[in-house]
Formats: C-alpha cells, structure tokens, sequence
C-alpha cells in the first residue's frame, strides 16, 4: 500500500515497497508468540510435523491469517494468542498507520473490528510491528518459531496481494540480514501482502511479510519472528493519531492577506474551467515505512486527499480507500498540479 498508508506496485529506483512476503522455510523447534498472557492461557500447539506440503501449510494455517484494511491501506496480518476473550493479531506498522482501528476480515467471510493497541513506529524495517484486538476468540494461533532458519530453506507466505485475498506464494530463504532479524526471500510478493506471516514446512510462522526493493527480481523482505516475539513481549504504548491542524477560511476578497489567511489548495469546481478555486488546506507530509513520500491535503470540509508522486511524473491518488491514477507536474509557482480522471486539484507544499 502499501499511497501510503498506500501501498503502491510501482516505487522509484531502489525504493523499499511495503508489501507482503511469500515463502516456506526449515524445520526447528516453534513457540508461540508471548504477550504478557495470564498464567491461565494456554499456548498454542508446537510446530512438531516436519517437511508438510505447502497444501496442507495453507489448509491448517489459512484460519489463523487476515485481510486488514482501513480507508487508507490494505495488508495482512496473524493471529498470534487468544487472550481474556480476546484475540491478538501482528501486522505491520505502516498497515496500519494514522488509525485506531481496522477491519479484519477472516477466512471464512466474516468480518470484525480491530483496534490498534500498540505499534513499534515503523522507523526501520525492525519496528514495522503493530498488535491488534479483536473482542471474543476468532480463528487458530499461529505459533512462532524460536530458532533461525537456515538459508536455502523453503517458506510460504500466506496474504492479500493487489487485494486477491488468502493466496499463497512460495519460495526460499534467500539470506539471513541485519544479524538475522531481517530474512531475504525470492519469492514474488505484491501490494496487500504487509503483515502476512511467512512460514516454514513445519507450519511454524518464522518472519512477517514487509518489504521489497523495487526495480528488482526476487529480493524479498520479513522481519524474523525472534524480532517480533521481542515486540510482543514488550508492545509498547497504543498509539494515539494525531488530528491536522483545523483549516483556516480563505477570504477571496483578500488574496494577499497575512500567510495563515492564503491559499494551499486550488480545485477545478467545475468541469473543464481553466481556473482553480482556491482554499486553505492543511497540507503536510510524511515518509512512510516503505521509503515513499505521502502528501496529505485535507480540505476544509475534513476530506482527506493522500498523494505519492513518481519520477515519471505518474501520481497515485487516495481518496476514502479508492485508489486513483493521474499525472502530475511543478507549476511555475512551485505548486504541485495533479491531474486525475479529468479534474484537476493543486497544493503548495513547503517543508
């Protein structure tokens, strides 16, 4: 998604796309994920069945995967621990940012409300963890591996890639990255995969899909499961999202007035008008776990707009969970002008 929030399949030279990972990796002894339970709750069973066919990793695993999407993104995420009448699930951080909450939909067709209960940031491939809450107990736990695998090893990765929910992909582990925190994988991953979990032929979950680098072949992404059973033992505090700043009225009678009262957004009101209107929008910008720059203009009437701009001058455009495709250029007042299925709109950007 990953404009954002957006995960997008298009990225600039060598930039990290957030996406979910396919794989299948080897066989050691598994553990279920830890976070902080009640001496009363019981673990999930140990991974012990060695070298299980990929159609049987997807049949016993499939229960314990989810489609998670907000107005802003889609990806994917694990059960990890029924808990207190609750289920827990792991996703990535940049799946679910800028919410508190997200749909969950298993694989059954049902479908529940998720609330965002901690996220580790995103800052780094490492911190793209996030735990999510579902009230009563859904779906199978997903146990995770407690030792590393070795390269070479067959994995698969279960997810939503382009929105084609619960598909496998499979693969191999490519490397072992950043003293074995990061696992590097060959198989084909795409949008909607983030937060999928990647697992080994005994069906024990050994990383979470995150990222690729674009304009390649095979360089594929998860974070080891050591690294999120540590995120899970130590979550950290729910995040807390962070409203834009109200937008001021512009006055039109005064295009010259102070700063604050000037315009930051322009849109074609009416089809075909060479002139923009103009209004005061809040308008800023964030680097999101993947690597891209997000544009966020969010206009008067509290509609939010989220753009990524490519080098080829293609703009990606988020409105209410739709995804839209235009073009884009830098007037000659350093506006940035996008044009999208015949409107027209504008913003000022200044960092």
């Amino acid at each position: 998604m990953d404009v954002a929030e957006v995960v997008m399949a298009r990225g600039l030279p060598r930039s990290i796309l957030a996406l979910m990972l396919l794989a299948v990796l080897p066989a050691t002894g598994c553990q279920p994920a830890a976070v902080a339970p009640p001496a009363s709750a019981p673990p999930p069973a140990a991974c012990t069945v060695q070298n299980q066919s990929p159609e049987t990793l997807f049949r016993e695993a499939r229960s314990g995967v989810a489609v998670i999407s907000s107005p802003d993104s889609q990806g994917s995420g694990f059960i990890v621990r029924h808990q207190d009448g609750t289920t827990l699930l792991v996703s990535n951080a940049h799946v679910v940012e800028g919410t508190s909450t997200v749909t969950v939909k298993w694989a059954d067709g049902g479908q529940d409300v998720a609330t965002v209960v901690s996220s580790a940031g995103g800052s780094s491939p490492q911190t793209d963890l996030a735990l999510l809450q579902v009230q009563g107990i859904r779906g199978k736990v997903l146990a995770l591996r407690s030792s590393q695998p070795e390269v070479g090893a067959d994995v698969v990765a279960i997810g939503a890639p382009q929105g084609l929910d619960f598909s496998l992909t499979r693969g191999v582990v490519s490397s072992l990255r950043d003293g074995g925190e990061i696992l590097q994988i060959d198989a084909p991953i795409n949008p909607g995969n983030s937060g999928g979990p990647v697992l080994d032929r005994t069906g024990c979950v050994v990383g979470i899909a995150t990222f690729k680098l674009t304009d390649s072949e095979g360089l594929n992404f998860a974070v080891a499961s050591a690294v999120i059973e540590r995120f899970l033992m130590n979550p950290g505090p729910r995040p807390v999202p962070v409203p834009p700043a109200p937008p001021q009225p512009f006055n039109p009678s005064d295009p010259e007035g102070p700063q604050s009262a000037a315009p930051t957004c322009w849109f074609q009101m009416q089809p075909g008008a060479e002139s923009l209107d103009g209004f005061q929008c809040a308008v800023s910008s964030r680097v999101n776990a993947n690597g891209h720059t997000i544009y966020d203009v969010v206009e008067p009437n509290g509609l939010k707009r989220s753009i990524v701009l490519w080098q080829d001058k293609s703009a990606e455009v988020l409105i209410n969970g739709q995804r839209y495709l235009g073009t884009w250029l830098e007037d000659e007042d350093g506006d940035i002008r996008v044009s999208v299925s015949g409107g027209v709109f504008a913003f000022r950007y200044r960092s």
